[in-house]
């Protein structure tokens, strides 16, 4: 075959019979349709080129803060007792004394609480019933320990009862249906009529020395804390205190969601 083609300029003239040429006219139709693009999608040496990151500024992801978790009622959980950010009960009572004097202390009632107050001479003590006839150390513990804050409550709540018991195995229950509350004789478990104010379970009791006192508890912004709140009169003029103990959640319903709204 190579000794029959003819040369003609720059052209090449197979001298093939009819049979054998329409056979490499087709064969090389063949080549020129599907030879060229498969040499094509190869790829050219050297490194692939890389893909675009899904990392770039434009396309990082934001981790976006979780959603606002609704408020509740539900005080229900444990409980600990925030140091730092709950009031110390000695000096808001040594402020409405000395506010009560004129801005000048009683250096005989600065003892903190282990130390002369409530009371320690005159009737310008707690409540207006100061240890003039001489108030007992019962009386100072007793009311120590009706300032004093747990450092853990567990609070269980099955309305229309929420049961408060702190670390010294105290309890308080507290109805909100108006039922009649019989007096207990155990001072470690009182019962109190209460109500909601919006978020706050509001009840009322008496102290020690026998004045009404205010004292509630609500969950805040977030659901992880709890604060407790005593509201007092104190002195011959009936100076209002308000004192604040902050507690943290450490598990329970809050932290999961409101139970009821």
């Amino acid at each position: 075959m190579c000794e029959r083609n003819l040369v003609q300029g720059s052209k090449v003239n197979f001298l093939l019979p009819a049979g054998q040429r329409f056979l490499a006219n087709a064969a090389l139709l063949f080549l020129v349709a599907f030879g060229t693009p498969c040499v094509r999608a190869q790829a050219p040496a050297g490194p692939l080129p890389q893909a675009a990151s899904k990392d770039t500024p434009g396309s990082s992801q934001v981790n976006t803060p979780p959603p606002n978790v609704p408020r509740t009622k539900n005080l229900a959980g444990t409980w600990r007792l925030n140091v730092d950010d709950s009031d110390d009960p000695s000096k808001k009572l040594q402020q409405s004394r000395g506010s009560q004097n004129g801005g000048q202390g009683d250096g005989r009632r600065g003892g903190g609480m282990g130390g002369g107050w409530p009371g320690g001479g005159g009737r310008g003590g707690y409540g207006g019933r100061g240890a003039s006839g001489g108030e007992s150390d019962s009386d100072r513990q007793k009311m120590q320990l009706f300032l004093q804050p747990a450092q853990q409550l567990t609070v269980s709540q099955k309305d229309p009862e929420i049961d408060v018991t702190d670390d010294d195995d105290r309890k308080f229950a507290f109805y909100t249906d108006n039922r009649k509350i019989e007096k207990s004789k155990d001072p470690n478990h009182q019962g109190f009529l209460a109500k909601w104010d919006e978020f706050r379970l509001v009840a009322e009791g008496k102290d020690p020395h026998g004045n009404k006192y205010e004292r509630s508890y609500e969950v805040l912004e977030g659901n992880q804390q709890l604060r407790e709140t005593l509201f007092l009169k104190i002195g011959r003029n009936n100076t209002e205190i308000s004192i604040h103990y902050l507690y943290d959640l450490v598990s329970g319903a809050p932290s999961q969601g409101p139970a009821s709204q």
